[in-house]
């Protein structure tokens, strides 16, 4: 089965049915919601998702994508880089019964869209992945900065008092 760019529109069960693979390099620009996030906008967002129909009639999108967003650290406020790899096993169901048979590899979604924007889709899997507060995984500078200031207020906050009676 050979690999091949992705559509701008998954139909899904016409996908699912034909059990295509699609492969394809985007730029985090590419996505409108990630590319707000992050300063690196040439970046490779590497996507493969594999359609497949599982118990005869459920249309599912295997997937993996990578990229590395160039994020602002919560504590330093500097670029953090965070890769990012989410894979999904995603099977949508017109019903829930639909899924009882299904292995519980798959994550259940309702949906009767048989057409949804690819973009809008590998947006929301990502998004999922990334961390609430990106950080530096070392203690990044602004962090050991305000060490010191901490340890000057504690000194001694009655320190203007002893001055005072010092004078008497």
């Amino acid at each position: 089965m050979m690999k091949q760019g992705i559509p701008e529109q998954i139909k899904l069960f016409k996908f699912a049915t034909k059990a295509l693979i699609f492969s394809q390099v985007y730029q985090v620009r590419d996505f409108p919601r990630i590319s707000a996030l992050a300063s690196n906008q040439d970046a490779a967002v590497n996507v493969a998702l594999n359609f497949s129909l599982e118990e005869g009639r459920i249309p599912c999108i295997k997937g993996e994508i990578k990229l590395n967003l160039a994020l602002t650290c919560q504590r330093c406020l500097d670029e953090v880089s965070v890769h990012l790899e989410p894979k999904f096993q995603l099977a949508f169901l017109k019903n829930e019964q639909q899924g009882e048979a299904l292995s519980a590899n798959f994550e259940t979604i309702l949906n009767t869209d048989e057409e949804f924007s690819t973009i809008e889709f590998i947006t929301d899997e990502v998004l999922i992945s990334v961390p609430m507060t990106p950080m530096h995984k070392h203690e990044c500078a602004s962090y050991q900065d305000t060490q010191p200031i901490n340890k000057q207020k504690r000194e001694n906050p009655f320190a203007i008092l002893q001055q005072l009676k010092n004078k008497e």
